[in-house]
This record gives structure tokens, sequence and C-alpha cells, in this order.
């Protein structure tokens, strides 16, 4: 790694890795299984190809950063003036608003698989809080804690994964004939919809990572393991209980993990592999509260670098990231008070809005910029 920089490409996938977990579990397979039924558990294979359509976008897009730019100044370079503060104001909100979500969605997780009695507001104030603490870090704390974590998420949720394709029903995975190509191209958006965003909230991060040579080949050999790991995922919880059961279920990895016994005496392992996702939980919420501050920041013609300043150090413009942190807390108090509304954000709200931000405000600020000759 290049002493100049506080961490490599590597690195950053690393944690990409660990936060694509999230909202991996919270939809697959239900959302796939939805869409395109016993076929879902292919979606994510057939998602491949658009994805790294996209990711070549992104690294072409992204070869024109200039030293310190991440796609936060790229944004302001490219469209300038008050569009481009408008598109920052934008990115800001939302980043702070799919935080929210997160925190909302983690406690509801909490609630349901571990402490039924427990009000969701106590673990959404509790997680917010921890990502506020990690957000007034610096982004270099966080990748790093990510890269220690992921081994032993990984270990976790590959132990769940062999036991539960062992259990399998095979009839509920095949066959799989020319019929299936239609449901499975629709189950291919919730695929879209995960790894998207992962590439492109990477790329607010930018900003602190050297231009690296072959990024393409290094990045898509990351997808593609990434998609075999959302495909054995899929096919060990739809293959255990068939995708009708799978569209219904609101936490389907979870439910595989209360269903499933090891080595034939521990069982119920639910509580603690429950436990285990407050790590990628808090640190998604971490670099989601980190990117919207640093949006907001360039955006209000601050300078979002810290320079080394310790975490309590509210000097520089750093006053934003707590007021950031308390609309986090907040929109994760107040979003989606009940179990019907949550799965309307997760299943319908958050998605349109993530597509939409990948497929359609990224590019065109790609195109405006060229139109311009500003990149």
């Amino acid at each position: 790694m290049h002493t100049k920089y506080p961490f490599n490409r590597r690195q950053l996938l690393s944690l990409c890795t660990l936060l694509l977990l999230v909202p991996a579990l919270r939809l697959l397979p239900s959302a796939t299984a939805a869409a395109a039924g016993r076929a879902a558990w292919f979606s994510a294979p057939a998602a491949l190809p658009p994805l790294l359509l996209y990711l070549r976008f992104l690294c072409r897009f992204m070869e024109l950063r200039r030293e310190g730019e991440g796609l936060a100044e790229l944004t302001q370079r490219s469209l300038g003036g008050a569009l481009g503060k408008g598109v920052l104001l934008f990115f800001a909100a939302w980043l702070l608003l799919y935080g929210g979500f997160v925190l909302r969605s983690g406690a509801e997780r909490y609630v349901v698989t571990v402490f039924p009695h427990s009000s969701p507001a106590v673990f959404s104030v509790t997680l917010g809080l921890l990502a506020l603490l990690g957000a007034l870090g610096s982004l270099r704390t966080l990748v790093r804690a990510g890269r220690m974590v992921l081994p032993m998420m990984l270990f976790v949720l590959l132990t769940v994964l062999f036991f539960g394709l062992l259990s399998v029903d095979r009839s509920n995975l095949l066959p799989l004939t020319v019929y299936d190509a239609v449901p499975t191209a629709r189950g291919v958006l919730p695929v879209l919809n995960i790894l998207a965003f992962g590439m492109y909230g990477a790329c607010f991060l930018l900003a602190d990572a050297p231009k690296e040579p072959n990024a393409y080949r290094q990045t898509a050999a990351w997808l593609v393991r990434i998609t075999l790991l959302l495909t054995l995922l899929s096919a060990a919880v739809i293959g255990s209980f068939g995708a009708e059961l799978c569209a219904r279920l609101t936490q389907p990895f979870f439910t595989l993990v209360r269903n499933l016994v090891f080595f034939r005496s521990l069982e119920r392992v639910e509580a603690l592999v429950v436990t285990y996702w407050v790590f990628p939980d808090f640190l998604l919420s971490a670099v989601l509260l980190y990117a919207a501050q640093y949006c907001l920041r360039l955006a209000l013609g601050m300078d979002p670098a810290d320079h080394g300043r310790r975490r309590w150090d509210l000097r520089g413009g750093r006053r934003v990231i707590p007021l950031c942190g308390a609309v986090l807390i907040l929109l994760g108090l107040l979003l989606a008070p009940d179990a019907g509304s949550l799965r309307f954000w997760s299943e319908r709200l958050i998605p349109i809005l993530n597509l939409g931000v990948a497929f359609i405000l990224i590019p065109g600020i790609y195109i405006i910029g060229k139109q311009k000759k500003t990149l």
C-alpha cells in the first residue's frame, strides 16, 4: 500500500463485502423468490453481465478523478455551480435516509429474532450512536475495522450455508427449463439493487484511495465472488423452504439458522448469529453517515477532509457530523412505524430510489460532465 494513502482498493473491497451482507440478508432470497419462484437461486448469476457492464462504466468514470477526488468531488466538478451543490445535497439526504432505514430494519431484526418484547427504538438509538462514534473517527479506521471483522463474518455465514445446503430438498431447486428464463430475469432486479449500491457507494470513499492499475479486473473478480456467495445463500434458503414460503419470509436467512442443527448437539444458535450481525449494521450505518456528512460539507463549501483531527475535535466544519448523526437517529426512529410499512420501505421505496441513483443520476452526472468538458 502506498504510504501516502490510508487504505488501498483491496481493503476497500473487504469493507464493501461486509456492508453488502446487510441488504443481501434482508432481501435475498425473499425478493427474488417473489419474482422468480423456484428459479430465484439462479438470479444472482443472471445479474452478473449487467453488473459487469455497470462496473465498467463506474471504473471509466472514476479513472477521470484527480488526486484527492471521489464521487462527491467528481460530481461537483462535472456539474459545477448550483446544480453541483444541489446534487451533493441530494446525495447527503439519500445517504442519511438509507442510513436511517438501516437503523430501523436492523432494530426490527433484533426484535423479531431475539428480543420480541423490546422496542425497536432502543436498538435504533444505540446503533445510531455507535455509527456517530465511527463517523467522527477516520475513514481509515472504518475500512480497517471491516478488514478485521470480515473473516469472522464470512466464517459464520459459510458455516450456516454449508449446513443449510446439506439439508436442501433438490426438488425445490431443480430442474430448471427454458420456461424459467423470464422469471429468472425478473429476479435479477433485487440483485442489481444490492450490488449496484455496493459499487457506487464505494466511490464516495475513493478520495482517500490511490488510483490503481487493473482496477476493473480486480473489482470484477470481487464481484464474481460476491455473486457466487449470493447464489449459495439463495440455494440454501430456497432449497430448504421452497420458493413460495421464502417469498413470505421477512428474515429468510435467520429463519434458516433457527431451523438448523449443528453437529447434532448445538441447536438454536440464532441469537449468536444475530448478535454477530451488529458489526455489519454498525459499519454500514457509520459509512453512510460519513459519506453523507462529506457530501454536505463539500456542498456547503467546507473542506470535508479531516486532516488527522481527533475524534471529538469539531473544528473545520466537523460540527456537521453530530448534526447528521442526530438526523440519522431521528430517521431511524420515525421511519416505518409498523411491520407493513417497513416491508414497503424495504421492498419498494428504498430499492426504487437506489436504482434511480445508480442507473439514472450517476450516469447523468457523467454525461453532463462530458458534454460540458469538465471531465
